[in-house]
């Protein structure tokens, strides 16, 4: 003891002394500008790993750049005239609508109102790819069931499943067929698809990564969880990461349009939670390589949620028929959930969409609330039937 007390007291002597050559002031600031300084620095590295090195440079140039003396207010400048020239000698869209309750009643003219103002609508039948997919005459035909189903169901709500029985059957019966479509029967799947419908693919998309998220937070405990995505996936899910304090990551496509597989094995580390694949994407109609993104979600013990808003109706009977159709479903082992729009090909009205899981221990963690009209489940109902 006495050894190392003798060892202490000529540490401390020595470092005194060093220290005695420095202002007070000095030895005080030194650590601070150390810690500024380290915190900087990790923040910079931080921020480089989170938008990239290139990114980061661009953004430090136009910064820098606008610091200039004049370089900034000419900037501000020119963007001032584009926005003047936007609003000079145009009359707005939205003079004479209606801001305030009228006094009186429009009665049964709300009817004409609407009529005369549908009028100036564009005609979109074969013109407008992706907005609309049902073909015909908007009062006869296909929209005239439609229109028939709306009428029936219009004044429905689902969460009174006790009242609306009928509500519980339809969607339970629309979710059934469509993952039949999407490889329920086979034994593979283990039999315990599930799921419900919503209001669209983009919120097919978002239950998708919250129940992915909530899961695998149930599982491996991950409580900063990140997500990987090619660049070709679609903008829900940048919604979804924003909602959910989810990190992103969008993984640049190869040179086949594809999720680039090798690159997306490169991002994933403890805290990936889920990897995405489409079949197809939308900016390009092509199909990712979902096996191959099963097969690496299943040796990392992570979620794959495959985008099937586009293809879902068509991918099954296209395969169906002989089409070399690679396997995108359910039959992939790694797939543990997909979202797929019945308001595109399955021909129902805008509004309705299912989002699947691969069995209730995925499907559980999240509480979700029917929000479709029933009609649109009796539509698809039929249509699956006849198809």
């Amino acid at each position: 003891m006495e050894e190392i007390s003798s060892f202490l007291i000529k540490i401390r002597t020595t470092t005194n002394s060093f220290l005695s050559q420095y202002e007070p002031l000095l030895l005080l600031i030194t650590p601070l500008l150390v810690l500024f300084f380290t915190f900087n620095l990790q923040s910079f590295f931080n921020f480089v790993q989170d938008k990239g090195l290139k990114p980061t440079l661009i953004g430090f140039f136009m910064t820098s750049i606008k610091f200039i003396p004049g370089v900034n207010n000419h900037i501000e400048a020119e963007k001032q005239k584009v926005v003047d020239k936007l609003q000079s000698g145009s009359k707005s869209k939205r003079d004479g609508w209606m801001t305030e309750l009228p006094k009186a009643g429009l009665g049964g003219g709300v009817i004409e109102k609407l009529r005369d103002e549908k009028g100036n609508d564009v005609v979109w039948q074969g013109k407008c790819s992706g907005t609309v997919y049902i073909g015909g005459s908007e009062s006869e035909g296909h929209f005239s069931v439609i229109n028939e189903a709306y009428t029936m169901f219009s004044h429905t709500n689902p969460l009174h499943q006790d009242v609306f029985q009928s509500v519980v059957r339809f969607e339970g019966e629309v979710v059934a067929m469509t993952a039949a479509l999407l490889g329920s029967k086979e034994k593979a799947c283990g039999g315990e698809i599930c799921g419900n419908m919503t209001s669209g693919g983009t919120e097919s998309i978002l239950l998708a990564v919250k129940s992915s998220r909530d899961y695998m937070k149930t599982k491996k405990g991950i409580t900063k969880p990140e997500m990987i995505i090619p660049e070709s996936a679609h903008s829900a899910y940048d919604k979804a990461a924003q909602y959910f304090n989810i990190k992103l990551w969008r993984v640049p496509v190869n040179k086949e349009y594809q999720a680039d597989v090798k690159a997306i094995r490169r991002f994933i580390n403890k805290n990936t939670i889920l990897i995405v694949g489409s079949a197809p994407g939308f900016p390009h109609g092509i199909i990712d390589p979902i096996e191959e993104l099963g097969e690496l979600a299943l040796s990392f013990g992570v979620c794959l949620h495959v985008d099937l808003c586009l293809g879902g109706f068509v991918l099954p009977f296209a395969r169906k028929l002989g089409y070399p159709i690679p396997p995108f479903d359910f039959s992939v082992e790694g797939v543990t959930s997909i979202s797929v729009d019945v308001h595109k090909y399955g021909l129902a009205p805008k509004g309705t969409s299912v989002v699947l899981y691969r069995n209730h221990t995925i499907r559980k963690v999240l509480s979700v609330l029917c929000t479709c009209l029933c009609c649109s489940w009796t539509l698809v109902f039929g249509l699956i039937k006849r198809m």
